[in-house]
């Protein structure tokens, strides 16, 4: 089996707070035995709380620490913000190369989702496929190689409508350009011609609607959110239609931020 490794970012001393349900997302990640979880922090409570779990590898460091890191291994960036390292998460390979020694592919993503049972789409026959998996910023899962590791120094193609979100523009500003969402890295690996898995169809974003009301959507369809839910159970997330009992897997769900009440 292919040995995985996901990366994620959290400090405190650049004044950030962990989702509300975070709980939630440390329990998913647990629930993927297969799959190491490498969480950077200087948060010392949540590495005391879920330190013990074999496959979650926390790695104690500061802020400041991390761009130094950074820096040593692509250059001088701006980054006085968490926010910023939002853009440096398609560099992570090269990054934090010494912990994916061993590992055949990377994932970088968000915090404020579930995950569903990722080894059931993450098959070795479909990894064996292509180099780059998933479209959002939420996860993206890359080939463990130097060649893809430096992907994100891909200049855009000359008929792009997103110039905006390149490599060049990250170092260019301290702000945050989305540069590893789907108009940044993903699209780029698609104007180069790049062996890419583009789905949208896998996972659901929920979101609270600007005028106060809850509204659930998926990714395919447009649901009544009066007349369904969703459940995670024995490591898989579910759609449920309360109307017909239909179960539908996904691969994961991400909250987009959004507050909750555990």
């Amino acid at each position: 089996m292919y040995k995985i490794a996901y990366i994620l970012t959290f400090f405190r001393d650049g004044k950030g707070n962990w989702p509300n349900y975070i709980d939630w997302f440390m329990a998913s990640c647990e629930a993927n035995k297969t799959i190491d979880f490498f969480i950077f922090t200087d948060d010392k409570e949540m590495i005391d709380k879920w330190g013990g779990v074999p496959n979650i590898k926390f790695q104690c460091m500061t802020f400041q620490e991390c761009i130094e890191l950074i820096r040593s291994k692509v250059g001088d960036i701006k980054i006085n913000k968490p926010y910023k390292l939002c853009d440096m998460k398609p560099t992570f390979g090269k990054v934090f190369s010494e912990y994916l020694e061993r590992y055949d592919f990377w994932a970088y993503g968000d915090c404020d989702l579930i995950w569903g049972d990722l080894r059931k789409t993450f098959t070795d026959e479909f990894l064996d496929k292509y180099d780059w998996f998933q479209c959002l910023g939420n996860l993206q899962i890359i080939r463990n190689k130097e060649e893809m590791n430096n992907y994100y120094l891909l200049e855009r193609a000359e008929w792009s409508r997103y110039k905006d979100r390149s490599w060049k523009k990250v170092i260019e500003t301290e702000r945050n350009i989305s540069f590893n969402e789907w108009t940044g890295i993903p699209m780029i690996l698609r104007e180069n011609g790049k062996r890419i898995y583009w789905n949208r169809e896998n996972f659901v974003n929920i979101y609270q609607e600007d005028k106060g009301y809850k509204k659930m959507i998926d990714n395919t369809v447009h649901h009544n959110t009066l007349f369904q839910y969703w459940l995670w159970e024995n490591g898989a997330i579910y759609h449920v239609d309360k109307l017909t009992g239909k179960k539908t897997e996904r691969l994961y769900i991400h909250f987009s931020s959004r507050k909750m009440k555990p």
